[in-house]
């Protein structure tokens, strides 16, 4: 029985899954370097509790998600354009 691939190759899937999880990874990095350089700013030290325990407020959780789904567009739009 054949198997459906996503985008018709195993090996192609397969390497779309490293992709898609160095950019997860790469993300998490920049949304905590975002919040370190925030936080560096408004104290000028940052504590591993302070990341943390952080809680963005409604306007800052809307401007990273707005970053966050610029940045996967931005992954996915090799795949996805024509």
């Amino acid at each position: 029985m054949a198997k459906d691939y996503f985008l018709g190759d195993p090996i192609v899937d397969k390497v779309m899954k490293v992709v898609m999880a160095l950019a997860s990874e790469t993300y998490v990095t920049r949304d905590r370097l975002a919040l370190i350089e925030k936080k560096l700013n408004e104290k000028g030290v940052v504590y591993s509790e302070d990341l943390d325990s952080y809680q963005p407020t409604d306007e800052e959780q809307a401007a990273i998600d707005q970053r966050r789904d610029e940045f996967v567009s931005s992954i996915l739009k090799p795949i996805i354009e024509d």
